[in-house]
């Protein structure tokens, strides 16, 4: 243990598994931990209106807005171009389509994300004590959802503070492939991932199921690969992602749900007829629903939202974010341990979107977004000192070793 570890100081008689675990404070900026935990509460702030996790949201880029950044940006200038783009973009529509109140609530809140993002690339925002913070509540949701204290809104199904079993299921996957940054011996990986196949199956999301087994897979599996069989086997993933989503809904209980997924039909045959006759603009922010059996229904793809709020424009810039963030594309330098579990998170982003109606503009998807352009810049940084150097490779350390959890 040298002297900059966080337990530096601490009794050599601590228990290992309080010294392996997020319970170890040591650098742990205290701020951004509270308030990435209360990122998993989405019900309405009291007086506010606006869900907790987004106010929480608000309240750290605001915090952070004021902080020296760790690291400089090299080679990031895509996800600057891209923001400003995004957010004029869209600004114009929704004035073009006539302005409401969604529209300045849901410009207001890709802005925070985008500015979060940003915040975690350049360090402003310290990752490590916002993932053990999520963590805290993540974990903490299912005991409290258990006895009764957060809120049972889908029939006994995982809910809790998140209060949406797909929510649930796509943030309990993404989070349990994000944690491997911190945790990276073996024995608590494995631990980490049974817990969080656990949750994603209490939730009884199908696709989270789905999606999160896919990016185990390509954890154990990409590593070995060279890029032409990483892309056979993305394309194998995606196929057997359809496959189980098709085939789980004929199987044991799911059999027995029927009339709910006669519903979800309709409702995606409606969403399509929708997003099919936008126009390339798209019909505005807040427009990704549809009338069904006298109800609003949330759009159930992801995909087809983007289309339907802001046209194809609003697709390709997310999709282009996660392409150069999560999959590192056009990245030089090394690849990273870290850069395999970004892409992990990012193949649960972009599967779950194909069933689930509010994946991408969401706050673990702006996380890996923001981690991932980290990662990106550290690699370009140590590539151009190289190139300028002609020398070793100067390895730009994103997540410093003393500060994961060994």
């Amino acid at each position: 243990m040298t002297e900059n570890s966080p337990l530096a100081g601490a009794s050599s008689k601590t228990p290992a598994f309080v010294r392996d675990s997020f319970f170890a404070v040591g650098n742990t900026r205290i701020i951004d931990a509270v308030l990435m935990m209360f990122f998993v509460v989405r019900i309405a702030t009291p007086g506010i209106g606006l869900p907790v996790n987004d106010v929480a949201g608000l309240l750290l880029v605001a915090i952070a807005a004021f902080r020296r950044p760790a690291r400089q940006l090299s080679g990031t200038t895509w996800f600057t171009a891209g923001s400003i783009f995004l957010v004029s973009f869209l600004a114009i529509v929704a004035i073009a389509t006539g302005p409401g109140q969604a529209d300045v609530t849901r410009l207001g809140r890709i802005l925070i994300m985008l500015l979060l993002a940003g915040f975690i690339a350049s360090g402003r925002i310290d990752i490590i004590s916002g993932l053990k913070g999520f963590s805290v509540g993540l974990l903490a949701n299912i005991p409290l959802f258990y006895a009764g204290i957060a809120p049972d809104t889908y029939g006994g199904l995982l809910t809790g503070f998140l209060n949406d079993k797909n929510v649930a299921g796509f943030t309990y996957a993404i989070m349990t492939v994000l944690l491997f940054i911190i945790y990276t011996k073996t024995w608590t990986r494995i631990a980490l991932a049974g817990a969080g196949t656990a949750a994603v199956v209490l939730t009884d999301s199908r696709t989270s199921m789905a999606a999160l087994a896919a990016a185990l897979i390509w954890l154990l599996c990409a590593r070995f690969l060279g890029p032409f069989f990483r892309i056979l086997l993305a394309g194998l993933l995606l196929s057997g992602f359809f496959f189980a989503e098709n085939n789980l809904s004929q199987v044991g209980a799911y059999a027995a749900r029927e009339g709910s997924d006669e519903l979800r039909e309709r409702i995606d045959a409606a969403s399509l007829e929708k997003t099919l006759s936008a126009p390339w603009y798209g019909h505005g922010l807040g427009e990704a629903t549809v009338q069904v059996v006298g109800d609003p229904w949330f759009y159930h793809n992801s995909y087809w939202g983007l289309i339907t709020e802001g046209g194809y424009a609003f697709l390709v810039v997310m999709l282009a974010f996660l392409a150069f963030a999560g999959f590192q594309f056009l990245g030089k330098g090394k690849q990273t341990p870290e850069a395999r579990i970004v892409e992990a998170a990012t193949i649960v982003i972009l599967l779950c979107s194909f069933r689930l109606g509010e994946v991408f503009i969401t706050l673990p998807t702006f996380i890996t977004i923001g981690i991932g352009m980290s990662i990106y810049s550290q690699r370009h940084a140590s590539w151009t000192v190289r190139q300028a150097a002609a020398g070793p490779e100067v390895e730009g350390a994103l997540f410093p070793i003393q500060q994961r959890v060994r």
